[in-house]
């Protein structure tokens, strides 16, 4: 797994936007630089046009360097072997000469011509909208503060995944144990909770905390789509999770299918029939769920005709996993397609097992369906596959890092 080497920085609207732009921002884009430097992070400045500063006598690179000291800065219309963005082969280079993999780095910038070159080169894109905003694509970031902040508390963790089961084609993964009573898990739990079933609490912490661990694990290498899965009230989608998932998917040319799973039916509520000692099971899932044939492309357009289908990988993401019911109906849902599914939660529930069903005889996956009986192929033990003890605390200590985040002195 991976972990923060290094940064490109594109120059218009994020260090400049006339001359040194404003000056006040700018002082903030200096804390960020400085910040960089304090953590160690390489940083690359890169653009293809000729930048000069006051009455156009001085480089911009000069300038730039005698406050931050020496670091590379990229010029194409200077140096013609360096490629010009947006092409691949400018990401390229800068990777092969810094010595990066693309999973070490993160691109910010504020045009349309910098989210081309971060999707072209398959790097996760820091949309800067502090002199402008130009784009739609890329995850936004208002100031200078905020993506230092990003970066401090996902970008250098050394445990992204605390559980983990490869099993045939059974693969799933989950940032850290859920409990409400065990204190060490409390905190971050309760927040997780009103989050995902409130949208209340924290978001965006667990927007980033899912997207940078599946980045620097590289699973965005692995997958053709992109999905979430739905509440329990009929409908398709998730608030919390449909504009980070469409964003990241864009990031990497992975289509987010906002409603590829459909709830036709109002499912019982797990915690709701806990709490009334009514048993469920995974038929509670299966006969409520089936998948759209024509899901959303974009915004506005559908699919024609189904997207997946032999040798196609979905993302299948969810909150917060107990048993494994919504997950594993999902999964049946999408290998009746001859697709593959790769599970992922936020949180695993403490102590419980996950159970894997066994695969189903053939039926259409784009119906509604009654399912009177399942067969279980094999329970998950929550204790061994436990990747990393060391995870629940890290995520623990950046929770909290983030609520009260400043800059270093």
């Amino acid at each position: 797994m991976a972990k923060l080497k290094g940064v490109i920085l594109s120059v218009e609207d994020v260090l400049v936007q006339q001359g040194l732009g404003d000056a006040l921002v700018f002082s903030e884009v200096t804390k960020l630089i400085k910040y960089l430097k304090g953590t160690g992070t390489q940083f690359v400045v890169m653009t293809n046009r000729r930048w000069t500063v006051g009455d156009g006598s001085r480089l911009l690179v000069d300038a730039l360097k005698e406050m931050w000291g020496e670091f590379t800065y990229l010029c194409r219309s200077t140096d013609s072997k360096i490629p010009a963005k947006p092409r691949a082969e400018a990401t390229e280079y800068v990777l092969n000469l810094m010595g990066w993999k693309s999973n070490e780095v993160l691109y910010i910038g504020a045009s349309e011509s910098d989210m081309q070159t971060a999707v072209n080169g398959g790097l996760l894109f820091l949309r800067a909208t502090w002199y402008a905003n130009k784009t739609d694509y890329g995850f936004e970031f208002d100031a200078p503060k905020d993506i230092a902040r990003f970066i401090d508390v996902f970008c250098f963790r050394d445990h992204l995944w605390c559980h983990e089961i490869h099993d045939g084609n059974f693969e799933y993964y989950a940032l850290a144990p859920f409990s409400t009573m065990k204190a060490e898990y409390t905190l971050y739990s309760e927040d997780a909770r009103k989050a995902a079933k409130q949208g209340l609490g924290h978001p965006d912490f667990w927007v980033g905390a899912i997207v940078s661990s599946l980045y620097f694990s590289g699973i965005q290498n692995r997958i053709n789509y992109i999905t979430v899965y739905p509440g329990h009230k009929a409908g398709s989608g998730n608030v919390v999770m449909n504009d980070a998932m469409a964003i990241f998917g864009k990031c990497f040319r992975k289509n987010y299918l906002p409603d590829l799973i459909v709830r036709h039916t109002t499912a019982q509520k797990s915690q709701t029939a806990r709490n009334q000692g009514i048993p469920l099971d995974h038929l509670n899932q299966l006969n409520t769920i089936m998948l759209n044939k024509a899901p959303l492309k974009t915004s506005s357009v559908r699919y024609k005709s189904p997207p997946l289908g032999k040798g196609k990988s979905v993302l299948l993401i969810d909150d917060i996993c107990t048993r494994g019911y919504s997950l594993e109906a999902a999964r049946t849902f999408v290998e009746q397609t001859g697709a593959k599914a790769i599970l992922v939660s936020w949180l695993k529930t403490i102590n419980t097992d996950i159970v894997e069903l066994a695969p189903f005889e053939k039926f259409d996956p784009y119906k509604p369906a009654v399912f009177s009986t399942q067969r279980a192929r094999k329970t998950h033990s929550y204790h061994e596959n436990i990747v990393d003890h060391l995870a629940p605390g890290e995520l623990s200590e950046i929770f909290a890092h983030y609520k009260d985040w400043e800059w270093p002195a």
